[in-house]
């Protein structure tokens, strides 16, 4: 990030959305609302899930997360095992990006393209273990960063972006509120988080297997082990811009029972409903905030 690049974010507002896979329609559900009522935040830095749904804001498809989620839950080709088993991943990345995307509930890349909302993926560097933020200008011609993106460690193949390989942004960055407010230079953020504000991140449980996996990759799997304590550590951060007025967070109010992959169409429906709810309870606390 340039000084020139911090300057001109000087006094702005950014929107930051956390990841955690179905867990995203909590988000789906709070954004869906902000595009009703037109807010519009000129920059979002998502990860993982995070950065499926900030695509859908800067293209203002209102509904489209939450009905592809609900649609496809159950479909071998979209996610889960099965997709695991035919073709090396647990996210059928081609059935998303040229199935659903072109035909099947077809993105809007002439809005994408034309809206002036910054968009930025979050990665991490594998040979760094270090965050990247990805900027997505174009939905087509950058698709790689938001694969980049939402690259799960183990179940997921990497991606090669500019002879860097990356996997998902949640093991360096989960929620980049520290980036976009010191780093990036804004001056304040709404961050839409996916677990309640109870919750600690336990240890990863499958160490052994990223260590068999990652053995070339020392500094990521350094970054796979101590997650969870960076992760609990940036909640508190979070907390603390919030208490300051440089944050506006947006959390679910009970747990969080949808699991990382989910079949259930009913829990995916009650959750996004409950970002909706959330973000109506907030709609005019939110608008002051961006405005202000």
């Amino acid at each position: 990030m340039t000084a020139e690049d911090k300057a001109k974010n000087a006094g702005k507002v950014a929107l930051v959305l956390e990841g955690g896979s179905f867990r995203g329609q909590f988000t789906a559900g709070v954004l869906d609302v902000l595009m009703e009522a037109g807010v519009e935040i000129p920059a979002v830095y998502g990860v993982s899930a995070g950065a499926l749904n900030g695509v859908n804001y800067k293209s203002h498809q209102i509904g489209r997360a939450n009905r592809i989620n609900l649609a496809f839950c159950n479909d071998s080709r979209f996610m889960g095992a099965a997709s695991f088993a035919s073709t090396g991943s647990i996210v059928g990345y081609d059935f998303i990006f040229n199935d659903v995307q072109d035909r099947l509930d077809p993105f809007d890349n002439e809005t994408f393209d034309a809206s002036p909302i910054e968009m930025y993926a979050v990665a991490t560097d594998m040979l760094f273990g270090t965050a990247t933020y990805l900027p997505v200008k174009s939905a087509v011609l950058d698709l790689d960063a938001v694969r980049a993106s939402t690259s799960l460690p183990l179940v997921t193949p990497s991606v090669e972006i500019d002879g860097h390989k990356y996997v998902d942004g949640g093991v360096a960055d989960s929620i980049p509120i520290e980036h976009v407010l010191e780093e990036a230079g804004f001056d304040r953020a709404v961050v839409i988080v996916t677990q309640d504000r109870s919750y600690e991140k336990k240890p990863y449980e499958f160490m052994p297997a990223a260590r068999a996996r990652y053995a070339d990759y020392p500094y990521l799997l350094e970054g796979i082990e101590t997650r969870h304590d960076r992760y609990n550590i940036q909640r508190m951060h979070l907390w603390k811009y919030e208490r300051e007025g440089r944050a506006l967070v947006v959390a679910p109010q009970k747990p969080v029972e949808v699991g990382h992959v989910e079949h259930d169409s009913a829990k995916l429906l009650d959750l996004y409903i409950q970002g909706r709810q959330e973000a109506k309870r907030l709609l005019a606390e939110i608008q002051e905030f961006v405005e202000r």
